[in-house]
């Protein structure tokens, strides 16, 4: 009699494949194609991507931001994420404000004395 450690295995049939080649980048393929399909869905940036979008500011930047709440994000397990669409909108209001700096500077010019 066999116990519960000593089951038997059974061979893989010829058509079967592991689990990890289903797994990777064909699965995350899939995946994006069933979120493009989807009417209505936006799917989320991580903050790699969206720093990029925001003209290459610091990642950590731009979590510190969302942190505070002066970027729209969303925090999930750790990880912040981000819609393309909102830091597009919350970007123009930010142009269109007066809550721009002030001009810079220019210190490379000499002074005239």
């Amino acid at each position: 009699m066999l116990t519960s450690s000593q089951t038997p295995r059974r061979p893989k049939a010829t058509g079967e494949k592991k689990k990890s080649e289903n797994e990777g980048p064909a699965a995350a393929v899939a995946l994006a194609r069933s979120q493009k399909a989807t009417p209505g869905f936006e799917p989320l940036i991580g903050s790699l991507e969206a720093a990029k979008l925001l003209g290459n500011i610091h990642i950590k930047t731009l979590q510190r931001y969302a942190r505070h709440q002066r970027v729209p994000g969303y925090q999930i397990g750790g990880h912040w994420y981000f819609r393309a669409s909102e830091l597009d909108s919350w970007l123009r209001s930010r142009l269109n404000s007066n809550c721009q700096p002030a001009d810079r500077v220019d210190f490379t010019q000499e002074k005239n004395q």
